[in-house]
């Protein structure tokens, strides 16, 4: 968790907030330089109602961004991550397969055999439904196991290839499977809904809504909502009927021509504490956000100063 962020100017704020001094008690003016290589938003978070706090890439670059007073800063070191919001996991320390919730694991080694050099899995909150992602993905023939934890035993298998969309990744949005699947080496996916019975409820966004980099976040129990691959649209979406409330427009992160976008997976999304969104933009806007109103669809663009 991060700590309260305090006044700018009063004792302690660069203690508090990691950011770079000068001198005594003053705080360095911060710009971003945009990477030369793949600028990917990580660690990002929510912190309040106005700030947020993002690495850019793998590069030291890491800040945290007022978007009330429009203040960039620099960090001393890398935001630390969220806690997870389920205590139930999967560990994947290959042979070993476990489903664990709190203290308790439950191992799946000898019921699930991996045919893959990198095992894609996932539980639910509960700890008690294991989904794993095994055959030759990228030959088309990729499928999904829906397992009972409880009783160790396989209930439900599904394919989820989508034309040239083969190899796949696997999450659990409370009790939907949520699947998403690349052109393996593109950086382009498609997200698909599932059951616990292994059927599908709805490809997420529509099915030319883009996925590739996962980011999504829950809005309420059955409602998340999930950033487009280039950032230029959200969907907000039902995930228990499937049903898609509403698409919101935010290509103004990207300036003002018709068809801009940012590079695909690398933006992020997450939820500030009174429900709006914030897209921490990538490429080639790096570190600006969009701050998204769900309710009334309002988009406020904040721009990250660069350097120059």
């Amino acid at each position: 968790m991060f700590q309260e962020v305090k006044p700018r100017g009063e004792p302690g704020w660069v203690e508090a907030n990691g950011v770079e001094p000068i001198g005594k008690g003053k705080v360095a003016a911060a710009c971003i330089t945009p990477p030369d290589i793949a600028a990917t938003i990580t660690r990002a978070a929510a912190d309040g109602l106005t700030r947020v706090h993002y690495c850019i890439g793998d590069t030291p670059q890491c800040y945290s961004f007022d978007l009330g007073s429009g203040q960039l800063d620099r960090m001393r070191d890398p935001p630390k991550p969220a806690p997870p919001a389920s205590a139930a996991r999967v560990e994947t320390r290959n042979p070993l397969i476990e489903v664990c919730a709190a203290d308790t694991c439950k191992t799946l080694t000898g019921k699930v055999i991996p045919n893959a050099a990198q095992l894609h899995a996932a539980t639910n909150p509960a700890g008690t439904v294991f989904v794993v992602l095994l055959g030759d993905a990228a030959a088309g023939q990729g499928y999904a196991e829906i397992w009972d934890v409880v009783k160790a035993k396989k209930t439900s298998t599904f394919r989820y290839a989508r034309g040239d969309f083969k190899c796949g990744d696997v999450a659990m949005l409370e009790d939907t499977i949520y699947l998403s699947a690349s052109q393996c080496a593109t950086p382009a996916a498609r997200g698909a809904l599932y059951s616990l019975k292994g059927q599908k409820i709805a490809n997420v966004g529509n099915k030319d809504f883009g996925v590739y980099g996962n980011a999504r976040v829950q809005i309420d129990t059955t409602m998340w909502a999930f950033l487009e691959e280039s950032a230029d649209r959200i969907a907000i979406q039902d995930v228990v009927k499937g049903k898609v409330v509403k698409t919101i427009d935010i290509a103004a992160l990207w300036g003002d021509h018709k068809d801009a976008m940012g590079n695909p997976g690398e933006s992020a999304l997450v939820r500030f504490a009174d429900g709006k969104l914030a897209v921490i933009a990538g490429s080639p806007a790096n570190g600006s956000v969009a701050v998204v109103d769900v309710a009334s669809s309002e988009v406020k663009v904040v721009r990250a100063p660069l350097c120059h």
